[in-house]
């Protein structure tokens, strides 16, 4: 019984985990317009240093920086290198995304899943049988 509770917390710290690592991004799909999730996502991000984002223009266009300011059509971008400031238009974006690189919530559940999966190969490996394993 003791192994299967291990393989289901396992199974389950592994599907949250894969969950935390999905990226969030904002492109062409269901329900409103691009430029519409393009504001909501820089909306939600904010402004300063900590909001980095990697935008792509409808040009192919690739910008890194972070946002400096927002308003109710545009938004300013700063290169954190240069600090040259750039305005886009939400209507010229064609993605917007947070940089690459997993979050903290990511790393502390890829951490929790190979702790608990060492565990789970720990005790598998010591009850194994009668070959003078921990007593299960």
């Amino acid at each position: 019984m003791s192994k299967k509770f291990f393989s289901i917390v396992l199974v389950a710290l592994l599907l949250h985990a894969s969950d935390s690592l999905l990226i969030r991004n904002v492109s062409a799909g269901q329900g409103g317009t691009v430029a519409d999730k393009v504001k909501t996502f820089v909306t939600r991000r904010g402004t300063g240093p900590k909001a980095k984002v990697t935008v792509k223009l409808k040009d192919n266009t690739k910008l890194k920086g972070y946002i400096s300011d927002a308003g109710s059509d545009s938004f300013t971008l700063s290169d954190s290198k240069t600090g040259q400031l750039r305005t886009l238009a939400y209507s010229d974006v064609a993605e917007v995304k947070k940089p690459g690189g997993l979050s903290l919530g990511a790393k502390i559940g890829i951490g929790v899943g190979i702790g608990v999966g060492a565990l789970a190969l720990l005790y598998v490996i010591g009850c194994g049988g009668d070959r003078g394993g921990f007593a299960c």
